[in-house]
């Protein structure tokens, strides 16, 4: 799991210094009103890293079977009011904090540990690796969509 590792420290490092370059105003803007502007984007990535922070300590030291249940994103996103309370800077700077800590818990795994299953909503078993890879995933995937609507 090294290389999640790798991977989470090399996108959260590439990815705070572009942010950082996009003024405000780009940040904030909405490119449809039911849509999320690039805030938003960080901030569902900020929820998604909160919600999985403690999906990780769940499945690492487990007091029973561990169940995994998704949550309502568009919820979150809303209820965290990102568009409206925070500078993007604190937002950039919250996504780069909670994913640090992400790192430390990966940091104290033991290979045993990844291999720890839970089950999802659906009743599929996975383990806490395929977890790790799949936020990996996700959060790739909205990266590259806060970075294609900067031209």
């Amino acid at each position: 799991m090294q290389n999640a590792v790798e991977e989470l420290t090399r996108l959260i490092e590439n990815h705070e210094k572009e942010f950082l370059s996009i003024s405000e105003l780009e940040f904030n803007a909405k490119p449809f009103p039911e849509k999320w502007s690039k805030k938003e984007i960080l901030g569902h990535l900020c929820d998604s890293a909160s919600n999985n922070h403690r999906r990780f300590i769940m499945i690492k030291h487990p007091t029973s079977p561990v169940k995994i249940e998704s949550y309502a994103q568009n919820d979150w996103v809303a209820a965290n009011q990102y568009q409206k309370e925070f500078s993007h800077v604190d937002i950039i700077h919250l996504w780069k904090l909670l994913n640090k800590q992400i790192i430390n818990i990966l940091n104290s795994c033991t290979a045993p540990a990844f291999e720890k299953r839970f089950h999802t909503d659906g009743e599929a078993t996975e383990t806490l690796a395929w977890l790790v890879d799949d936020y990996i995933q996700h959060m790739q995937h909205h990266l590259e969509q806060i970075n294609q609507k900067q031209s």
